[in-house]
């Protein structure tokens, strides 16, 4: 599950990340997007419940902006993760340092080092550590969509009609943009390798069986090297969707629902199928470098989306929050290795709790250019890699793999703002109509299951 060790791929792979800052997310830890990261996004995340108040607007637009700057982080940490060394981009932060420092120096009551140079090195580390850390928005991600599912299922019944339309229509949405973007990774590799002398965007060969397993979501599972950064989280989702649907029903019919006549579940219920497969995932499967290809390995995260809602919605008491909260605090002073991924997962869970609860979901973050991030954050998360891989390999190998600083800056955000114009394209063209079609399949699901309710109402 780990993403291949080579910076932009081949000849370009140079071993600068060996410093703490790198060290820290190599080994077991899954480094993308999602997962987030997508993850994904929800044609339904927004209507408010009768239990969480706000103006009747079609999203929640709190919960977008923290997709949008998820997304957003991902690329960057990609961006700058994937770029062959990251010194000659960094030498750019003396132009802006250095000024800030020697207009400090008028004040020797603030400033007495004889020199800047020792405080601008310090500077670029801590911008590159800086960049490091966005790679947390896959956990804010993993988080939303725990929240989005669990909306989405309120006033769901479970049967087994009902998993398959669901099922069916979470891969109408996500598949099309998914496979999309593994075509164009594949385009990607046949130009770098065939025409341009380019390191490919992943190890190894492609096969049948290899692409096969990425277009079933089982390149993990069955043990296939990525064919780009951040689709493993992609697999995970959908292992989660499956889980998430079944464990609802299972919370339905196991034990007595509060109104029999509502399919909201009890907390006993709830309390019994998701909670010690989400403390099991926290405190055992999170450690396994076996269970990552498997939802269990995050199951953590998704369920404090869940429980962020399951609260708001008074479907949980509003003592159970908090208590999760503690717990997860608790975990953090004893689990090092996880505490930055689990920190970053339990600050999201506490912002969106704290937004639902001052009736702010729809108002916070909900500025149109974060709205618009959030609303191509699936199309951004699956294309920004291979842009950003032909366009670093095609910038590095014309400046003889040794830009200057302006050059190296000028590579950098030309990939970004290239994966943002691709991303705007992929969404507009594939993955909106995609969505439409789910909403389409979802109408005629409930007009057929309308259809049949009323002709066994009105059977004598």
């Amino acid at each position: 599950m780990c993403l291949p060790t080579s910076s932009v791929g081949g000849n370009l792979a140079l071993p600068w990340r060996i410093f703490a800052a790198r060290e820290e997310i190599t080994g077991s830890h899954k480094v993308t997007p999602s997962s987030p990261g997508e993850t994904t996004q929800e044609p339904e995340t927004a209507r408010s419940s009768t239990h969480v108040e706000g103006p009747s607007q079609s999203r929640f637009a709190f919960v977008d902006g923290l997709r949008g700057l998820a997304a957003l982080s991902i690329v960057v940490f990609h961006i700058w993760w994937y770029e062959p060394e990251p010194w000659p981009a960094l030498e750019s932060t003396y132009w802006i340092v250095e000024p800030v420092l020697l207009w400090i120096r008028r004040f020797p009551f603030l400033w007495h080092e004889p020199e800047p140079v020792p405080a601008i090195k310090a500077a670029e580390l801590l911008v590159d550590a800086a960049f490091l850390k966005l790679r947390g928005g896959v956990q804010v991600l993993l988080v939303i969509s725990g929240f989005v599912i669990a909306y989405t299922l309120r006033n769901t019944w479970v049967t087994p009609r009902e998993i398959f339309t669901f099922i069916g229509r979470r891969l109408v949405r996500l598949v099309p943009p998914y496979w999309v973007a593994i075509g164009f990774i594949i385009l990607i590799d046949i130009v770098c390798r065939g025409f341009w002398d380019l390191p490919s965007p992943f190890d190894g060969d492609l096969s049948i069986p290899r692409v096969s397993a990425h277009m079933a979501f089982l390149q993990d599972v069955l043990g296939h090297e990525a064919l780009g950064a951040g689709m493993w989280t992609i697999c995970i989702e959908m292992q989660f969707y499956i889980t998430a649907i079944i464990g609802w029903g299972l919370a339905q019919y196991l034990v007595s629902r509060p109104a029999p006549d509502e399919p909201r579940p009890s907390f006993a219920g709830l309390l019994t199928v998701f909670t010690p497969v989400a403390l099991v995932s926290l405190f055992y499967w999170r450690q396994l470098e076996s269970t990552s290809p498997w939802v269990v390995h995050f199951a953590w995260m998704f369920f404090i989306g869940m429980v962020t809602w399951w609260t708001l919605d008074r479907t949980l008491p509003a003592y159970f929050f908090p208590a999760i909260v503690v717990l997860a605090a608790v975990e953090l002073v004893f689990d090092a290795e996880w505490r930055y991924e689990n920190g970053v997962a339990l600050a999201t869970s506490i912002a969106i709790f704290i937004a639902g609860r001052r009736n702010q979901l729809h108002r916070w973050l909900n500025w149109p250019w974060l709205q618009y991030f959030g609303r191509i954050s699936y199309s951004l998360y699956l294309i920004h890699f291979p842009v950003c891989h032909l366009l670093m390999s095609a910038g590095w190998k014309f400046c003889a793999n040794t830009p200057t600083p302006v050059q190296a800056s000028a590579i950098l955000w030309t990939s970004f703002f290239a994966s943002l114009c691709a991303a705007h394209l992929l969404y507009e063209f594939v993955e909106a109509p995609s969505a439409r079609w789910s909403v389409k399949l979802k109408k005629a699901t409930e007009q057929t299951v309308s259809v049949q309710s009323s002709s066994h109402q009105s059977a004598p």
